[in-house]
């Protein structure tokens, strides 16, 4: 026979939070100095939207068990629902402190500094989707069925769409590029040419848009015919904006700097210094020094603009972290920010 805590647990995955509450709240006498209780307790409370219950459970769970990476996330995900977001941030260093991969961490920094505004997190609030940024739950077992069948349906499908329909689907698609291979007109162009457009090609199936991004420039910067850019250009258009988590193909300052036109349009994600800072009302413009977080290599400097302001504001007595797409203003490198990033705790 399953404990309370199992069965709660179970409920939780299946959504049934008010199951889950009652289950536990029924063994309370018995499992009150449990770890594992008040966080299943607090858990359900907070998924149940009783975030005042929740924080009581996780907070008789922490007086057991200091350091566990889901119970800081999920006391994290409090603060951060009530907009606390100085807080919250401290809660998912804490959390890279013990797990430095942790993904979900990860993730809820990034979205603090791109939606960290107190009206836009009442928003997410609002119509459920700060539910992203919780604890995740798991799979719900009661959609194990349905989804066996789904599945089912789906090799069927396949097998009749092979059989009849051949194909190759040995990669996840995108957009339909069909109309941007290389045609008769375009094999003109030289051997090198043609490789560095279908290699945008695949880097673009892999989902490595910056590289293929590299290739892209590459056939721009040559002597392909006007065809074959046009295809480059259009191929540019699909291309998804990186967050610091998602960019796979990263390029250094000596790269860029070394060959530029190379590099126009491609995101990079540099460490440095901000100078001489210069704020609008929803902009913020400054001297990047790139490489010079610990005050002794600086590889360059670069113009870093952003059309927002970041959230908690900038010091620029501690690094930082820019993730920007390269451009030129004449002969000068820029970066168009993207996503700032500067770590709360002090050096």
């Amino acid at each position: 026979m399953k404990s309370a805590i199992d069965r709660a647990r179970y409920l939780t995955r299946c959504r049934d939070f008010a199951g889950a509450i009652q289950t536990l709240n029924e063994k309370r006498q018995v499992y009150e100095e449990s770890f594992d209780y008040n966080y299943a307790l607090g858990l359900a409370f907070l998924y149940a939207g009783d975030t005042g219950s929740a924080a009581q459970a996780f907070d008789d769970a922490r007086k057991i068990k200091i350091n566990d990476a889901n119970l800081l996330l999920a006391q994290a995900a409090i603060h951060l629902r009530r907009g606390n977001t100085d807080r919250a941030v401290q809660y998912y260093l804490d959390v890279l402190d013990l797990e430095p991969q942790n993904k979900a961490a990860k993730r809820s920094l990034e979205f603090v500094r791109e939606h960290g505004d107190y009206e836009e997190i009442c928003r997410w609030v609002d119509d459920g989707r700060i539910e992203r940024y919780y604890p995740p739950l798991g799979f719900n077992p009661k959609k194990a069925r349905s989804i066996f069948f789904a599945l089912c349906l789906g090799v069927l499908c396949g097998f009749l769409a092979v059989r009849f329909w051949p194909r190759d689907f040995s990669k996840s698609q995108r957009a339909d590029l069909s109309s941007l291979v290389i045609s008769a007109d375009d094999s003109a162009n030289a051997r090198e040419i043609k490789k560095a457009y279908n290699k945008a090609l695949e880097f673009f199936e892999e989902r490595r848009d910056n590289a293929a991004q590299r290739e892209v420039n590459r056939v721009l910067n040559s002597q392909a015919s006007v065809g074959l850019k046009q295809k480059a250009r259009s191929l540019m258009s699909y291309f998804e904006a990186p967050g610091f988590d998602s960019l796979k193909d990263n390029f250094s300052y000596e790269e860029v700097a070394a060959d530029t036109g190379l590099y126009l349009d491609c995101y990079v994600d540099w460490s440095g210094r901000a100078s001489n800072l210069v704020q609008g009302e929803n902009s913020l413009s400054f001297d990047f020094l790139v490489g010079y977080e610990d005050l002794k290599d600086l590889k360059g400097v670069v113009r870093a603009d952003f059309d927002f302001l970041p959230s908690g504001g900038l010091d620029a007595e501690k690094p930082v972290r820019v993730l920007g797409k390269i451009g030129l203003d004449g002969n000068k490198i820029v970066l168009k920010g993207r996503s700032i990033y500067q770590s709360v705790k002090e050096f």
